[in-house]
């Protein structure tokens, strides 16, 4: 069983890396939907020449970049599956006491977001700090371990890793600072009014997301996309996808999407809610999921797509949300401009942030002498408030923990996103996800996908950081 145009090299191992991703993928889905995956297992209990950095090396020296940066996904994973499963304990373990009730991270998030009043969003905000005071010792033991685990794949920095992975990295980083450049007086103009309005006194960053919160409520958010989705003509698709929706203490607190096995297996994760701000990110979820099921027909389908790409699926996907027809069709109406207005700075203030990580992340990964005090300088003037550099390891493990650049993927995905959009628009009209026409729209995004680089999409805004590099 091997994987169709694969490399000489890889193919011979398609079916053994499928098994692994099948079983990594399976206990990180266990873990971070909050439910005990049992004791984490050696890296010695896969054949070495999956997990031993090897077949990375062999992919970079070939030139393929994308089977690459696939690879060193499960050899992290492997590598650092103990240290994981320890954080993830703490993560669950240590807890804040608010109003007599011990609550972990997660939930103090979650109880943060739905706080009805400013002084309880602000005790609920001292404990998130308390928290996470007690939880560094353990992320910064995992980013040591994680160093470690770069050194033994033959790179002295992470910042050479990402670099190997993506040539043009300095020019996406370039790229990011003319985008905070570009949009720093508008965005931060939107934000104080914000701000006055909803009369956030002391922000903090995080504080964005209230903003989208305050968008309204809806009785079941997930059932209106679902619905969307249901409509697409792809059932066979929707059964092989798991939604968790369900509360549980150490469960991350934001979706995603995980394919143990696609196109046969594919996880989703979400947090139940009642907000407006929830359907762009489920949509989006839900994107990605279609994809790895109706767009697949084997795992190694997946790992020939650059992640930048996978990443815009979602993003053009989640894009119907803000359609005021499918507003009409699924919440009874369209949006009142303010709540609109909200939840568009919602997703405008994700996008910042991503683009501020990914100037953060790699100054870190080029060994910037204080990453605390890089992390209140440049998240404190892109958002223009006092941030507290106890949160620079937090935003820095959990990227790595997803991806060896993740801000980096996501930003060259933002970018990518309007001509996938379009593409869908070409496929099947302006309203292109109103009925089961919608499917096949999709089946060709995700076909064109698959055989396409992300210049072939957006060749404009790809050569550009690569001229400045």
């Amino acid at each position: 069983m091997t994987g169709p145009d694969l490399p000489g090299y890889l193919a011979p191992h398609a079916a053994d890396l499928a098994a692994l991703q099948r079983t990594v993928a399976h206990e990180r889905w266990l873990a971070a939907t909050g439910r005990d995956p049992g004791p984490a297992q050696d890296a010695a209990r896969h054949p070495a020449r999956l997990v031993d950095g090897s077949l990375v090396r062999t992919a970079l020296d070939h030139g393929d970049l994308s089977l690459a940066h696939e690879l060193v996904l499960w050899y992290f994973r492997t590598a650092l599956a103990e240290p994981t499963r320890v954080l993830r304990a703490a993560q669950r373990t240590r807890t804040a006491d608010v109003d007599g009730r011990a609550l972990s991270h997660a939930e103090l998030l979650a109880a943060r977001r739905a706080a009805g009043s400013t002084a309880e969003r602000e005790r609920l905000s001292r404990a998130v700090t308390e928290v996470n005071a007690r939880l560094d010792q353990e992320r910064l033991r995992w980013l040591d371990q994680h160093a470690a685990a770069v050194h033994r794949l033959g790179f002295p920095s992470h910042g050479h890793l990402v670099r190997a992975l993506h040539p043009d990295a300095d020019g996406w980083v370039a790229d990011a600072e003319d985008y905070l450049r570009r949009t720093r007086d508008d965005f931060l103009t939107r934000w104080r009014r914000w701000q006055e309005r909803d009369g956030l006194a002391a922000p903090r960053l995080l504080d964005t997301r209230t903003v989208a919160e305050r968008a309204g409520t809806l009785d079941d958010p997930l059932a209106a996309v679902a619905a969307t989705v249901q409509e697409w003509g792809l059932s066979a698709a929707l059964a092989r996808i798991t939604v968790d929706s369900a509360a549980r203490a150490g469960k991350l607190t934001f979706s995603f999407c995980s394919p143990v096995d696609p196109p046969h297996d594919v996880r989703m994760s979400v947090s139940p809610g009642r907000a407006l701000r929830d359907l762009p990110p489920l949509l989006h979820e839900f994107g990605h999921a279609l994809h790895f099921t109706a767009g697949l027909a084997h795992p190694w389908d997946l790992w020939r797509i650059p992640t930048p790409l996978t990443e815009a699926v979602g993003f053009a996907v989640e894009h119907v949300v803000h359609q005021p027809p499918w507003q009409e069709r699924r919440l009874g109406g369209p949006l009142s401009a303010e709540a609109a207005d909200r939840l568009r700075f919602g997703r405008e203030a994700v996008r910042r942030m991503i683009a501020t990580s990914l100037c953060y992340e790699m100054a870190v990964h080029d060994g910037h002498r204080d990453p605390r005090g890089r992390y209140e300088e440049l998240f404190g003037r892109e958002f223009g408030i006092t941030v507290s550099g106890t949160e620079a390891f937090n935003r820095l493990q959990a990227y790595l923990e997803g991806q060896p650049c993740y801000p980096l993927v996501y930003h060259q995905a933002y970018q990518l996103r309007e001509p996938l959009w379009q593409h869908l628009v070409r496929q099947g009209g302006p309203y292109w996800w109103a009925g089961e026409s919608a499917g096949d729209a999709l089946l060709d995004l995700f076909a064109a996908v698959g055989r396409t680089a992300p210049a072939d999409w957006s060749a404009a805004a790809l050569q550009a950081p690569r001229s400045r590099a």
